[in-house]
């Protein structure tokens, strides 16, 4: 029976270096590793302000051109 892959020791992508299994950062130069595979949503995190409410107006302007033709 093979081993799962959560019990597999990881090498940080920034030094290369062994991480024990269920770190979340590199025990030898600091780097953040990732917890899995990325949400649908994750872009949504990084959006500043700005670009929310360009993308709240760009929406209502679009629903509005649809509802008018």
């Amino acid at each position: 029976m093979p081993i799962p892959h959560e019990n597999q020791t990881r090498t940080c992508p920034n030094c290369g270096e062994p991480v024990p299994p269920g770190a979340k950062q590199c025990p030898s130069c600091g780097q953040v590793l990732g917890t899995g595979p990325r949400s649908r949503w994750w872009w949504l995190k990084s959006l500043t302000p700005t670009e929310i409410f360009l993308l709240v107006i760009g929406s209502l302007m679009l629903s509005v051109f649809l509802v008018a033709v």
